[in-house]
C-alpha cells in the first residue's frame, strides 16, 4: 500500500484536509487571536465549508486505502480534486467577502490554501496511479499475447 509515491502524495493530502479540523483559520488583527475550523463552522453559519470539509477529508482517506481497484481509485482522485477546487473556490469567496461576514480586521491563515495543496497532490498521485495501470493493462497485453502464439497460421 505504502510502497508507491501516489500512496505518500495521498496521504500527505489526506493529513492536510484533517488537519484542518484543527488549525486557525481565522485571525484578528487587532487582538491577536485566532479562531479554530470548528468555531469557523459555527461562527456566522459556515456550514458549507464544514461539508466541503468532512466531504474532502472522507474522501481522501477512501482513495487512500482503495490502493486494490486502480480504476476506481482514479476515479475517486478526479472527484477529490473537483470537490478540493470547488472547496478552495468557497474559501476565496469567504476571503472576499470576510468584511461581510467576520469583521474587517478578520485575516484567513495558511491552513486556507490546504484544499489547493491537496488538490495539486491527488492529481499528481492520479497521475501516477494511471501511469501503474497503464503498466500492468500493457503487461499483461504482452503476457497474454506470448502464451500459445503461433509465427504461421498453418500446422506442421
Amino acid at each position: 500500500m505504502f510502497f508507491r509515491i501516489q500512496s505518500l502524495f495521498l496521504t500527505i493530502a489526506a493529513g492536510l484536509m484533517i488537519s484542518m479540523f484543527f488549525l486557525p483559520m481565522v485571525r484578528f488583527a487587532t487582538d491577536a487571536t485566532t479562531i479554530p475550523f470548528v468555531a469557523v463552522a459555527a461562527f456566522k453559519g459556515f456550514t458549507l465549508t464544514t461539508i466541503f470539509q468532512i466531504v474532502c477529508a472522507v474522501l481522501s482517506v477512501v482513495t487512500l486505502v482503495s490502493f486494490r481497484n486502480r480504476i476506481r481509485q482514479i476515479r475517486l482522485c478526479n472527484l477529490n480534486t473537483l470537490i478540493l477546487i470547488g472547496y478552495q473556490a468557497v474559501l476565496a469567496v469567504y476571503f472576499f467577502q470576510r468584511t461581510a461576514k467576520l469583521g474587517e480586521d478578520a485575516l484567513f491563515t495558511v491552513p486556507c490554501l490546504f484544499p489547493l495543496c491537496a488538490a495539486i497532490l491527488t492529481f499528481i498521485a492520479m497521475r501516477y496511479i494511471a501511469r501503474d495501470e497503464a503498466l500492468v493493462i500493457a503487461s499483461t497485453r504482452l503476457r497474454s499475447g506470448r502464451r500459445g502464439h503461433r509465427s504461421s497460421g498453418k500446422k506442421s
